[in-house]
């Protein structure tokens, strides 16, 4: 799924859950009959992971001199990119933290909302009405769609609120996990017969998933956390499985001084993993950042490195039985064969504050979905668009056969900085 996929081989302890045996027709990798078993994960085991491991010898940010360029070694995985040695100017390794935390695990809706809940989160339904524990994780691993009012509104599945001295989060999920259009994006996902329609449907599925959210602005958002005259700025891309291309963007920003006062943070995402949406509660709560996160429906396992290291993974029944994995490779499936010929940029479309950010690979259909969806609706753009190329970069195995380190590299980041505000 972009640049979230790994194939290296590694051995799970703890499994505990059913074990689903793969068929020929999988996605490559192809693994002929090797059984996946994922090990149960809580929101609290992933936390304690980042709050003992996130620190400076564990997350190492670079960035290139002026004028200079990072240049991936040739024995590296992520060494090409398009055929053609890849260069960056900002690169962030994370260590084994965003891999070894969360491959091959499981985090079910209920460990998920109990986990937001004891995040003392408040979950309810579209309509503002207060959900049990019950309701919520009934609503977000059901086959309910979106209810679409009109092209301005949309009611989402459910909405978890986080607004307190400790952090402002509000988390949306439009449709539940075995919605129909769910139920497409694993059909054609598991599929390795790939042709042009197949490929339509798959691209179209992406953008039913998202939806609205594909331009829906903040107001509400702002308003109901108190954000007065805040910036939104939106980090979009096709799925969140480790979260290493918008975490690694994050700490570029960060370092780089580009951290912005009075900004809410919005990740807005096709597809997300429960362990994604997790780490990116902690980052929000740990940088002291208001963040919304949008997802079009949740995925609750991941891939190990013998599959697919944080490939989404279907794990319940229902969807399972359609296939291993959740969407596939999304940058493959929704890939036109022209990102290679696209240099990351800045589009300055006009007056305002806000910002949006996608990254090349399955980036580049998540942008001209997003435009489509810009005219159809006749909306305004964001005031300024920032392309970017994202990249999963990890040193060969060591002497014990394992990786131990783990990136991205991102290629755009020293573009100029506009602030339409000035």
């Amino acid at each position: 799924m972009g640049i979230e996929a790994g194939n290296m081989p590694h051995q799970h302890g703890h499994e505990r859950v059913p074990q689903f045996a793969l068929s020929d027709t999988v996605e490559s990798p192809r693994p002929h009959e090797i059984p996946l078993t994922l090990r149960d994960i809580t929101m609290e085991e992933i936390i304690d992971r980042f709050n003992t491991h996130w620190n400076a010898e564990t997350v190492r940010v670079h960035i290139a001199d002026r004028g200079d360029m990072i240049h991936v070694p040739t024995e590296w995985h992520g060494a090409k990119k398009y055929g053609q040695p890849n260069s960056g100017d900002a690169q962030v390794l994370f260590g084994p933290l965003l891999v070894e935390n969360i491959e091959g695990t499981r985090l079910t809706p209920e460990s998920f909302v109990e986990g937001l809940r004891t995040l003392r989160f408040v979950c309810e339904d579209g309509n503002g009405k207060p959900l049990t524990d019950e309701q919520a994780v009934a609503a977000i691993s059901s086959d309910r769609s979106c209810t679409v009012v009109s092209p301005e509104e949309e009611i989402p599945v459910m909405r978890a609120i986080k607004n307190d001295a400790e952090g402002k989060i509000i988390i949306e999920v439009r449709n539940g996990s075995m919605a129909p259009v769910m139920q497409e994006l694993t059909k054609i996902g598991n599929d390795p017969n790939m042709d042009a329609d197949k490929k339509l449907r798959y691209r179209k599925a992406v953008s039913d998933c998202l939806g609205g959210f594909f331009t829906k602005g903040a107001t509400a958002v702002r308003k109901r956390l108190g954000l007065y005259e805040y910036k939104r700025l939106t980090r979009f891309d096709d799925c969140l499985a480790s979260g290493a291309t918008i975490f690694g963007d994050q700490e570029v920003d960060d370092v780089m001084g580009r951290t912005r006062t009075k900004t809410l943070e919005e990740i807005r995402v096709a597809v997300a993993s429960t362990q994604g949406i997790t780490m990116a509660i902690k980052r929000g709560l740990d940088r002291h950042v208001p963040v919304l996160i949008r997802v079009g429906a949740l995925a609750y396992g991941l891939g190990n490195k013998t599959v697919g290291a944080n490939y989404l993974i279907n794990t319940q029944p229902e969807m399972a039985a359609l296939g291993l994995f959740t969407v596939g490779d999304m940058g493959d499936k929704l890939s036109t064969g022209r990102e290679g010929r696209i240099n990351p940029h800045v589009r300055i479309y006009g007056a305002g504050k806000n910002e949006t950010r996608i990254y090349l690979g399955g980036g580049l259909a998540m942008l001209e979905l997003w435009e489509d969806k810009i005219r159809e609706n006749n909306k305004q753009p964001d005031a300024v668009v920032c392309v970017l190329q994202a990249s999963r970069v990890n040193p060969p195995p060591g002497v014990d056969g394992e990786i131990h380190d783990w990136g991205v590299l991102l290629k755009g980041k020293k573009l100029p900085m506009y602030d339409p505000t000035l």
